[in-house]
């Protein structure tokens, strides 16, 4: 099916994605002169070993294989109730300690969610529906050991049953190498600076960005900070969340790999985005943003 440029925000975008909806539909993402986030400032770099670790929708991320497997840890911001890409991360690196933050999330709301699904299992009869029925039970068999959630929201201060980024680190042994995944509706924006500090100590970042079309300025000044000690090695549009008015996806999904990895700088990634075998819609029954670099 041929793309199709659109402009998506709110719930007119919504209705339009809606009415565009089939397998195999593409929405084509394309930068111009005076937008103030310039796709071509994200090209993707070439990067070996890229794979798919969660979900194969909303909750899964493409990553370097060899980040995951030098990482002493994964500090996972944002967890709601799918852990499939902690899951994957510690099928690939079993030694790793696996730390979660998310305020949202306790037995009793897996317990609520795991009802939902179960209705929604019996109306619709689909599998995956089935599959996370069982939550409540998997919240505390994946929870023990050293795969740890914390229950605070992971923040710039101690408010509120908050944790800084510095509370996190202190909770891994000293001198880890970390694989940090960012997922926090926006609260991103105030710990990124903190992160960033700790840049020595992170191999990657996967992070899902939000609010893109009101904060474009923001964005963009974080992403020249991250640039400085990481490459972009992988970027997705996150389907549920729109266009911006400036033909940019309102909640990109990037990853990030320390520059240390790349023995010269590398060259542009020759890949199309998405990239198929890895790349999937967060929400399959809505159109694929595809990039044109």
């Amino acid at each position: 099916m041929p793309s199709l440029p659109v402009v998506l925000t709110g719930t007119a975008g919504r209705k339009a994605f809606e009415a565009v909806s089939t397998s195999n539909s593409f929405i084509t993402v394309k930068s111009e002169a005076g937008d103030p986030v310039q796709l071509s400032d994200f090209r993707p770099v070439a990067c070996e070993s890229l794979a798919r670790i969660g979900s194969p929708n909303d909750g899964g991320y493409v990553v370097p294989l060899r980040a995951v497997k030098a990482a002493d840890a994964l500090l996972s911001f944002g967890l709601s109730h799918d852990w499939t890409f902690e899951r994957d991360f510690k099928k690939h690196n079993p030694r790793a300690a696996v730390h979660c933050y998310d305020h949202t999330v306790t037995s009793l709301t897996a317990l609520r969610y795991s009802i939902g699904q179960l209705l929604r299992f019996s109306a619709r009869l689909k599998a995956s529906h089935l599959r996370k029925a069982f939550t409540w039970i998997d919240y505390p068999w994946f929870f023990r050991g050293d795969n740890i959630h914390f229950r605070q929201r992971i923040w710039n201060d101690r408010e509120d049953n908050s944790a800084t980024v510095d509370d996190a680190f202190a909770r891994l042994p000293g001198g880890c190498q970390i694989f940090v995944k960012v997922d926090i509706e926006g609260g991103e924006y105030r710990i990124l600076d903190d992160l960033l500090r700790r840049s020595t100590s992170i191999v990657a970042l996967a992070i899902e960005f939000h609010e893109i079309d009101d904060r474009p300025e923001l964005f963009n000044s974080l992403i020249d900070k991250i640039k400085r000690d990481f490459y972009i090695v992988h970027i997705h549009g996150n389907n549920l969340g729109g266009l911006a008015p400036f033909h940019f996806p309102i909640s990109p999904e990037i990853t990030f790999l320390n520059r240390r990895f790349f023995e010269q700088p590398p060259s542009p990634s020759a890949l199309k985005y998405p990239v198929p075998e890895l790349d999937s819609p967060n929400h399959p029954g809505f159109p694929e943003f595809k990039f044109e670099f």
